[in-house]
Formats: C-alpha cells, structure tokens, sequence
C-alpha cells in the first residue's frame, strides 16, 4: 500500500558559500506505526471524544498479528465501562469487525473472517443517526441500530490499543493513523482519503495520531508521547518497549505498491510528484503521474497531494531493469574530490554515455567513448563547487555520482 511521506517530510535547502555551492537535501521521515504486544501496550490520551448520542466516525489502518485472535483486540475505546455507554472498536476473535457498547440496539458486527492476519488493512466505523456502520478497506460489512449509544462525558478518555476501565482486551499487532472525526463520513469519503494523511485544519476532524514519531526498529526510548494533530490532545505511551522490533515504532501501512518495473500510488485523483531517494529526495522531472516507471534501478518515493494535505510515502526499492547491478555497481569515479580531471572506471560497460549535470540541472559536457573502459574529464575550467555524472547504459540512466571540484 501506499506509509505515507507521509507520512514523509521533506525539505531541501540550497545554500550559496564562497564560490562553491553546497546543498542540503530532502529528509525522508518514513511513516511508521506502532507495534502493540498483546500484553499490556496502550496508549492514553486526554481526548474525551465524540459524546452522546452525537454522529462520529473512527478510522485506523491495523496489522493482525499472523496468529488469529483468540479474543477481542481492542483498537480503540472511551466513554464509561456501562450499557450504552463506552465506544469499544474491535476486531474479534473470530475475526470479525465490532463496535460495542453494551446492552440492546448498542453492538454491532460483521461476519467473521473478514479481518485478515498479516496484512495491513483499513477500518471505520459510523454512527449516523442511530445507525451504526462497518467498513473493511472502505466497503460496508456490518450495519445495526445503536438506538441506545449515549456517551456520557467525565469519564475514561480514549485510549488506543486498550479497553477503558473496566475490561482488559490488548491489541496484538500494528495500529497506525487512528483519526476521529465528529460526523458520520460516508462510503465515498471513507474511500477517497484512507490512502493520505490528514491536514490538522480539516474539516470535522477532531483527532488524528498519525503515530510517526519514533524510527522504525531503532531505540525509542526518549519518546514518551503520541501527536495529535489537530487539538494537541498528545497521548502518553504505557508500557512500550521502544527498542526492536516489537513494542515500538515499526514501518506504517504503505502508500505504494510494486508490480515487476512500475510504481504506483495507492490513492486515486491526487496530485502526485515522484522522488528519487537515492539522490537527496530529488524531484523526478515530468514524474507526475499516479504511475511511474523508473529508467534505472533505484529506491523511489512519491508526494501525493489531495485537498490541500500532503503526503510523502514510504520509499520503495526497484531493483535490476535488466541490466547486470554487479555491472553498475563496479563503476568508479576518481579521484572524488577533485581539483583538475575526474576519471570514470566502466568495468566491464562498452556502449555508454556520460553527461555531466550542474548542481542547478543545465547540462554542461556530455560524453562517450566506446572504444576505452576508462573516461577522464577535464573539470580544471569549472568553478568550485558540486556536479553530477549521469552514466547511461545501453540508453538507460543507470547510476548518478556526485562528484565535487575543489
């Protein structure tokens, strides 16, 4: 799936000193979640939620661990532990998907099984004038009265991954971009958004943790609490190892997906711009389409942009386009810095082509030489500062080097 950028945040400076230029590229801040260890993980946080009998919707993209469930799996709760009372979203041991509350015309559930094991998967629930609704990656599963649903205020914040007081149901898995919103969304809306982050002013949102605080997989231990984005109702972490690779921040629920050679953008009618990871996030010039495919092996990301919100995703791997890596690996460039001549060795490459980029894009030489395995090119006229060599394999872009002129 498309984990965002989004998130990612991307920023790039390009700073002008002495003669030489020098640039500080895009950080890449991957989207991560959170992983919760069925024990005792959860988070608390001071929101008190939508109360009442008032309209609202929930959303979350969750990961099941690989074993079923042998009872419910608390994504989220509040409210007050008594009939009609509390807002208990789970997904049940049988896998299906609930909403409780307690007592008649308050409960309501899917089928079981349709809440897959080991794979990331997208939930909402609605209530819209007493009817309460279940959707699975945007389709409806369940539908009932919740005709007796009158949240009480004064009582048990929400809590992620956790029952309120009262009960004891711990998720076991991941749990990523839980938002709550104080309106009950619609099939189309639900749909048109599960594949972006929110904006903190959008419209009826009334709490989103997006959960991208931390490093997927590294020490985590100086965080302490989860963002929300949109009143400042941060939530505290209990009981989270925030070491390794469970109890912690791990890879969010992605954004893009891989199929052979071509990347595309889980999220329809956006605006998209295609980054090159490998190159300080650099923008890929006309790369601007939900699509793309690369012309050289390489790790690549996308910015989708859908009213107004930003996202970056995940930045995702393209290997070999068919032409040997082993090859393109063993190009060197030497003597790197450089104050005269910079000589590429090909290795084994015969049919290429050099160009020689300014850090601004204009190109300044381009070169070739088929009959030597060996390019050396004259820099000594250059100001100082940073350039690119773009090589090209049998007219595929394959490799792109920095190199600077002292």
């Amino acid at each position: 799936m498309i984990k965002k950028l989004p998130n990612f945040i991307i920023k790039c400076s390009l700073f002008l000193f002495g003669i030489g230029f020098f640039i500080f590229p895009r950080t890449i801040h991957a989207q991560t979640s959170l992983s919760f260890d069925g024990s005792n993980d959860y988070i608390q946080t001071p929101f008190n939620g939508v109360l009442g009998d008032n309209d609202r919707t929930f959303e979350a993209w969750i990961y099941v661990s690989s074993s079923a469930p042998s009872s419910n799996l608390a994504i989220l709760d509040y409210g007050h532990n008594d009939v009609g009372d509390r807002n208990t979203f789970v997904v049940g041991g049988d896998r299906s998907l609930k909403y409780i509350s307690g007592g008649t015309n308050a409960n309501i559930t899917t089928a079981a099984n349709v809440i897959p094991t080991a794979t990331w998967t997208h939930v909402a629930f609605v209530l819209d004038n007493s009817i309460g609704y279940l959707y699975v990656n945007g389709v409806q599963e369940g539908t009932g009265s919740l005709s007796t649903v009158n949240t009480t205020s004064g009582y048990g914040n929400l809590r992620i991954g956790q029952r309120v007081t009262g009960g004891s149901i711990p998720f076991n898995g991941l749990i990523d971009d839980v938002r709550v919103w104080n309106v009950a969304r619609t099939d189309t809306e639900i749909q048109s958004a599960m594949y972006v982050e929110m904006c903190a002013n959008t419209l009826n949102l009334v709490a989103n943790y997006q959960l991208n605080e931390g490093t997927a997989g590294s020490d985590n231990t100086g965080i302490t609490a989860v963002i929300d984005l949109v009143e400042g109702n941060d939530g505290v972490l209990n009981n989270f190892a925030l070491t390794g690779t469970t109890s912690n921040y791990v890879e969010g629920a992605p954004f893009i997906t891989l199929e052979e050679t071509t990347l595309t953008a889980f999220q329809a009618d956006a605006s998209y711009q295609w980054i090159d990871c490998d190159n300080g996030g650099a923008y890929i010039d006309g790369a601007t389409e939900q699509s793309f495919t690369p012309e050289v092996a390489g790790t690549y990301a996308v910015e989708i942009t859908l009213d107004g919100c930003m996202t970056t995703s995940e930045c995702m791997e393209v290997a070999s386009l068919g032409i040997d890596t082993s090859v393109i690996d063993g190009i060197k460039v030497y003597p790197n810095p450089t104050s005269d001549f910079v000589t590429i060795s090909l290795n084994e490459i015969n049919n290429y082509k050099v160009t020689l980029v300014t850090i601004t894009g204009q190109i300044i030489g381009t070169y070739s030489d088929n009959q030597s395995r060996e390019l050396s090119i004259d820099l000594q006229d250059n100001k100082s500062g940073i350039y690119f060599l773009n090589i090209e394999v049998d007219g595929i872009q394959t490799k792109t080097i920095k190199v600077v002129r002292i």
